[in-house]
């Protein structure tokens, strides 16, 4: 019952989407006051690749995804028209894979992160070699500010969606289940095998719970997604927080998208629950 409502508030946040409430409450400014904006749908993934949960470059043409919670254990290899190219099975139990980060050595890291209920104790991220398909490193960790498993509805802030690699580092931002007030934390990793306690860096009022993260190629600037809305963070000194230039982009048409991947400094890709794949093109005015 709790999903199913969970899915309804999804589809009104797209649905009703706006910037308003985030400018408000943490000076976010409109996109589009200082570019251009399109949101294109180019194309539908295959219907062997189920829901779409993370993306990443596999080449310059093509991209790794895989399913969340429920799925195969698999990555799949696509293409800008939807075609599957590939599929990898993986011998790694899919508990709820629920983000794909990258890094410049060729490795891949799956997050096994996603905490509906906020009761998990087994977090973890696997790191893959992309050329050999073989896992390298298991990275496990929990929230040093978790006490309870579930804690109370209103302080239920540590789903996981979304996370980046940034020079040796996994920028984590979580998914707050807490309807009243939704916000994300931010913690970092190592990009490293062990057993880490993390504490939270800083945190953040958004609109929406956070679905996804990505960097820009000039490692300028991230992103953040969410029902209905891209959030993009200027990096001050080549830094992965909340300090810089924040700005909002309303993208409601693009219903539960779960996976962005920059294409270039100025294209993101975009894939949601559905199969569908978009592309938001950004010209600076």
């Amino acid at each position: 019952m709790l999903i199913k409502l969970f899915t309804v508030y999804v589809y009104l946040q797209a649905a009703l989407c706006g910037c308003g409430s985030d400018r408000r409450n943490s000076d976010f400014e409109r996109l589009r006051k200082d570019y251009h904006v399109t949101v294109q749908r180019i194309a539908r993934l295959d219907s062997r690749i189920s829901e779409s949960s993370g993306l990443a470059r596999a080449s310059d043409s093509t991209f790794w995804t895989h399913g969340d919670g429920g799925s195969p254990s698999s990555l799949y290899r696509f293409n800008l028209q939807g075609e599957l190219l590939q599929t990898v099975p993986l011998q790694l139990p899919n508990h709820d894979w629920e983000d794909m980060a990258q890094d410049g050595r060729g490795n891949l890291y799956i997050g096994d992160v996603g905490n509906n209920f906020n009761n998990r104790r087994n977090l973890r991220l696997y790191t893959l070699q992309q050329d050999a398909k073989t896992v390298t490193d298991t990275i496990r960790f929990r929230y040093a500010d978790q006490t309870e498993f579930p804690p109370p509805p209103q302080q239920r802030h540590y789903d996981l969606e979304g996370f980046l690699y940034h020079a040796d580092s996994l920028h984590l931002f979580t998914k707050s289940r807490a309807l009243r007030k939704t916000i994300t934390r931010h913690y970092t990793l190592p990009a490293k095998g062990g057993e880490y306690t993390v504490e939270p860096q800083e945190e953040l009022r958004l609109k929406s719970p956070v679905t996804a993260a990505g960097i820009s190629p000039a490692q300028d600037q991230f992103a953040l997604l969410g029902y209905g809305r891209l959030y993009l963070f200027g990096m001050e000194n080549g830094r992965v927080d909340f300090g810089g230039k924040r700005r909002c982009l309303p993208i409601g048409k693009t219903g539960q998208a779960e996976a962005l991947t920059y294409l270039s400094p100025t294209q993101l890709l975009l894939t949601n629950e559905n199969g569908k794949v978009y592309l938001v093109t950004l010209r600076k005015k």
